[in-house]
């Protein structure tokens, strides 16, 4: 998880691919699902990196005994 003090405001789809394991198809899913927040930059789209963190926190746990 990135850090709550980072200066960085924007993820690549790459990074929160490699962050997550999960597959470009499953992170346009969050983003259709509104759990991800997408920027547009011209060609570029990112990822808000608030939107990450708040998904993170949002998954849920798993306790393992």
């Amino acid at each position: 998880m990135l850090p709550q003090n980072t200066s960085r405001r924007l993820l690549k789809i790459q990074e929160v691919m490699q962050e997550t394991g999960l597959g470009r198809t499953s992170i346009w899913r969050l983003v259709k699902d509104g759990k991800l927040v997408k920027v547009k930059i011209g060609s570029n789209t990112r990822i808000t990196a608030e939107s990450y963190n708040a998904w993170l926190k949002n998954l849920p746990r798993v306790v393992v005994a």
